[in-house]
């Protein structure tokens, strides 16, 4: 049996945000890459800390990532999304003595896990069971001291703070060839300011990402018709160059498809296909697929069919001379 491992692991990216203007402890020997791959969706993560490595809480903040090509040109524009889940509660029972439940009015998005912080909370509480029905929460600590009536409590996953998403996605990817874009993060405050966030302590805002076009190629680009020629004995007919039509790869249903742009021509155009091995003026060509033309089309003209063939080529019953803008034929 062969046994092959693939990972499952988020793309995550440390970044430092100097917030309180503190002297920064944080000395990576590097920054690594981004890699992003053409032709999917690519979800990003990144982890907001400060100057002594703690993760920052960024809820409030509006998180922005763009990147540039090596000529500065603007890629990507994109907003981040934060994952973090703070949610503070107030408590609707007083405690007669510290017990480990607490009882509020709603227990809506807290979970099990999460921590929790309070006047009266003891450090590293957390979640261990939340009681929907009678909107108790359990700690696995009991508080310091009895929590009166009112008192806030605050919840939050810690593996969730000060982490933000950003996706690239395959359309955004789609006119990017691979090639190394640098990109940034900002964060923008509830007035409207913007702080730089830094790769590392040395203040350098940019990082690297590489964008790989090869884990999913995609479909080969189209080939364009560009040459005709004017048949010997008939004035009015025309035909095109000869492209190869993949019969080894395309198999007994191969689809073919043909876009036909046109500017005020009037006539047939008809694809043509050949079994023949080799091009030669004796070469039988069948007709496959016929299109006519008044003159007043504005938009290209899809043709698709199948089969397979040696060779595809192209005859018009008119010139097409400046009255054929192109054709491109994919197989």
């Amino acid at each position: 049996m062969q046994k092959t491992y693939r990972y499952l692991a988020n793309n995550k990216v440390v970044v430092l945000a100097n917030l309180v203007g503190h002297i920064t402890e944080y000395r990576p020997v590097y920054q690594k890459n981004l890699l992003v791959y053409r032709g999917i969706d690519n979800t990003l993560y990144f982890e907001f800390k400060n100057h002594d490595q703690k993760p920052l809480t960024i809820s409030d903040y509006q998180i922005k990532f763009v990147a540039y090509d090596e000529n500065n040109n603007m890629i990507l524009e994109k907003n981040g999304v934060v994952l973090e889940d703070t949610i503070t509660r107030s408590t609707t029972v007083a405690e007669s003595s510290p017990d480990n439940n607490l009882e509020f009015a709603s227990v809506s998005g807290i979970a099990v896990g999460q921590t929790v912080t309070g006047t009266y909370i003891k450090n590293n509480t957390l979640v261990t069971d939340v009681d929907t029905i009678q909107n108790v929460v359990t700690l696995n600590k009991s508080p310091k001291d009895t929590v009166p009536l009112g008192e806030s409590i605050t919840f939050q996953s810690r593996s969730k703070r000060g982490v933000c998403t950003v996706l690239v996605s395959e359309n955004d990817l789609l006119n990017v060839s691979s090639q190394y874009l640098s990109y940034s993060l900002y964060i923008i405050d509830s007035v409207g300011n913007k702080i730089l966030s830094y790769a590392d302590d040395h203040f350098g805002a940019k990082g690297t990402m590489e964008v790989i076009g090869d884990a999913f190629p995609g479909p080969l680009d189209s080939y364009q018709l560009s040459t005709f020629v004017q048949d010997a004995e008939l004035s009015d007919v025309y035909y095109s160059e000869t492209i190869d039509a993949q019969p080894a790869i395309n198999g007994n249903s191969a689809i073919h498809t043909a876009a036909i742009y046109t500017d005020a021509y009037t006539g047939d155009i008809t694809l043509q296909g050949t079994l023949e091995n080799q091009i030669t003026l004796n070469t039988y060509w069948a007709d496959i697929d016929t299109q006519t033309f008044t003159g007043t089309e504005t938009e290209p003209v899809p043709v698709n069919f199948n089969g397979v063939y040696s060779y595809i080529r192209v005859k018009t019953s008119a010139n097409p001379l400046e009255k054929v803008t192109k054709i491109l034929i994919r197989n």
